[in-house]
């Protein structure tokens, strides 16, 4: 349609051009076009980042994967430039810890709610998962943010860049005793995780605004479930925060439709942790087979089923830090998948 158009324009020029009557040249008024796609990703330690991308023992765990066996990526940008063309805000805590320990890229970092109202996007780069000090190393972490940005940088641009919003807490759950929870309807301040994760993406949000962009909220993006793995009401608990999510943040949708805001989801590990978790995970793929929309998704990351991701966790070696996270390669995948299904489903401006 597009080369159409073209060409009907250029024959209407050379026609008006033979004619002498060619209209003189008038400046556009037209607005640059300054919508950027957001996505928000949220849920608990893996999604936090809990993988080592090099081992305190000096091990280049990522590099020495990107370089050996995928010279499909761009090492140097994932290893040092980063990518400017996807930003990343991010925000997050290990929940026994409340609001004291919150690690995140905010401009003042003095108190938590200083925390909260400052967030600021970088280029998308290692570094950006748990800000807890292992062996005596610090900033050593990332998550599913690196390999999405890997994938988009292939579509988006830097003066349109992407933005992920990512606000997501180590150990997290539904039902977490008198901890902190994901209960969408937990009207309690010292407990939802939900309000949290609602004020930080409204600052980012007009953050990006205040940068001169138009916000166009296109996914919510979730790994969690490990917490809840014996649960028979997770699947009810989870769309009702997904809806409460699309609710609070219809305004930024696509027409303002908050059924154009996907759902991303992927089944946590089931080589044997959490009971190899049949119930949750069911009810993660029953969410995504239930859709109505066609928005809401869920990879299979199985290490027993055929077509599964095979994403296998708790290889320290590998930098699958403290037996629940991905292994240095499989948390990169993982965050490749999600990238993946923005792209495959129209997710982001091409």
């Amino acid at each position: 349609m597009k080369k159409n158009s073209l060409l009907l324009a250029s024959l209407f020029a050379v026609t008006l051009a033979g004619c002498g009557n060619t209209p003189s040249a008038e400046p556009s008024n037209k607005e640059p076009d300054k919508k950027v796609d957001v996505f928000v990703l949220s849920g608990q330690s893996n999604m936090e980042g809990s993988t080592m991308y090099v081992h305190p023992n000096g091990t280049p765990l990522l590099k020495n994967y990107l370089e050996q066996e995928r010279t499909d990526v761009d090492a140097e940008a994932v290893l040092e430039n980063g990518f400017a063309n996807v930003k990343t805000s991010y925000y997050g805590f290990y929940y026994p810890n409340k609001w004291g320990q919150a690690h995140c890229n905010s401009t003042d970092q003095s108190s938590k709610e200083a925390k909260l109202a400052t967030p600021q996007f970088q280029a998308t780069k290692v570094g950006m998962g748990v800000g807890d000090t292992y062996q005596g190393k610090k900033d050593i972490f990332f998550g599913p943010e690196l390999g999405i940005a890997s994938v988009l940088s292939e579509y988006a641009t830097e003066e349109n860049p992407v933005h992920l919003i990512k606000c997501a807490f180590s150990g997290s759950g539904f039902h977490k005793n008198d901890g902190p929870n994901w209960l969408s309807r937990d009207e309690d301040p010292d407990k939802s995780l939900f309000k949290l994760l609602k004020e930080y993406t409204h600052n980012a949000i007009n953050k990006i605004i205040e940068d001169g962009y138009e916000p166009v909220l296109r996914g919510f993006v979730w790994h969690q479930g490990e917490s809840d793995s014996g649960s028979n009401t997770y699947a009810t608990e989870m769309k009702q925060l997904i809806s409460d999510f699309k609710d609070e943040f219809v305004e930024y949708a696509v027409d303002e439709d908050k059924d154009q805001i996907a759902f991303l989801d992927c089944t946590i590990y089931d080589g044997g942790l959490y009971g190899n978790n049949p119930a949750v995970n069911a009810q993660k793929l029953s969410i995504a087979n239930e859709s109505e929309d066609d928005l809401n998704f869920c990879i299979n990351g199985s290490v027993r089923e055929e077509g599964g991701l095979k994403l296998e966790i708790g290889d320290d070696a590998k930098g699958g830090f403290n037996t629940y996270h991905y292994n240095t390669s499989d948390a990169f995948r993982l965050g490749e998948a999600y990238g993946k299904l923005m792209v495959d489903h129209d997710l982001i401006r091409m």
